[in-house]
């Protein structure tokens, strides 16, 4: 048996406010933005009666896509998304110029735990990496790999 990633999704209050971060701030490629409903196969993956969802769908650079819910029905439960939160989970972007793409961000007004970081282990220099928060506050990583890796 074999798995490969299809997606990522992530649930999101309010899909027109996080739209401009994911296609403008961050160049990811808007495919889809739709409202889903009266579909009992949604119900039955979702484990709830009647689900409304509104649903974008982006693609990076390498066709990899990730999935923004809204959802309409049943209402959003807001919970604590600090990263030691069991189930938190983010997405990360390679990016060339850690350094040029932060400034670039923090002039649009983004928030970051820090500046780029750079990443070394075992005496190893990996790359450099910075955290930063979409309009929810969900993380999301920017890491620029040494080159070849």
């Amino acid at each position: 048996m074999s798995f490969t990633v299809h997606h990522f999704g992530f649930t999101v209050s309010d899909v027109d406010r996080s739209i401009p971060f994911y296609r403008d701030l961050l160049g990811l490629r808007l495919i889809q933005d739709a409202i889903r409903e009266d579909l009992p196969s949604y119900d039955e993956i979702l484990g709830f009666p009647n689900v409304k969802i509104r649903v974008a769908l982006f693609l990076d650079a390498q066709d990899r896509m990730l999935e923004l819910v809204e959802y309409i029905h049943p209402r959003r439960e807001v919970r604590d998304l600090k990263n030691t939160t069991v189930g938190a989970a983010h997405p990360s972007f390679a990016v060339e110029d850690l350094d040029r793409e932060y400034e670039r961000l923090k002039a649009a007004g983004a928030r970051f735990n820090s500046p780029p970081v750079r990443v070394v282990r075992d005496g190893k220099y990996l790359g450099k990496s910075l955290y930063m928060f979409d309009p929810d506050g969900i993380t999301v990583e920017l890491y620029e790999p040494v080159e070849g890796k």
